[in-house]
């Protein structure tokens, strides 16, 4: 199997039950997103929800032309490290651990070590 397409079946299979909820579950789809972390409200759940669901039709898309969505995955890697960075970070500085979603935060940290690997980098940018 081409390493390319394992982003795309992980993003999918996390994404049709969180982004989906997310999306359509009203107050319980954002207690799923936030896990109880941040405030829940409409327009921070359907907003979430429908960037996570994009990214679920990306990857299905992704795995027929694994190349040509890869964008995608570089996306993900990008707003997925800024969150890390910005919002995850301080709080683990500061030893407020239980402010963190640890489920969000341990999935965005295995794409952003991972994803990187199998992004077709001399194709993306045409140097390939």
């Amino acid at each position: 199997m081409n390493p390319l397409l394992f982003p795309y079946v992980f993003n999918i299979l996390v994404l049709i039950p969180v982004g989906l909820l997310t999306l359509l579950g009203g107050e319980r789809g954002g207690q799923l997103a936030c896990q109880n972390k941040f405030p829940e409200s409409e327009g921070f759940r359907t907003i979430l929800g429908s960037l996570w669901t994009a990214i679920l039709l990306g990857s299905i898309l992704g795995l027929i032309f694994p190349v040509q969505m890869s964008p995608l995955l570089l996306i993900q890697v990008i707003y997925k490290s800024l969150w890390l960075l910005v919002f995850v970070m301080p709080r683990l500085l500061k030893g407020q651990i239980s402010e963190v979603p640890s489920g969000i935060a341990l999935v965005f940290l295995v794409i952003v070590l991972s994803y990187p690997w199998v992004i077709p980098w001399g194709q993306l940018f045409g140097t390939r």
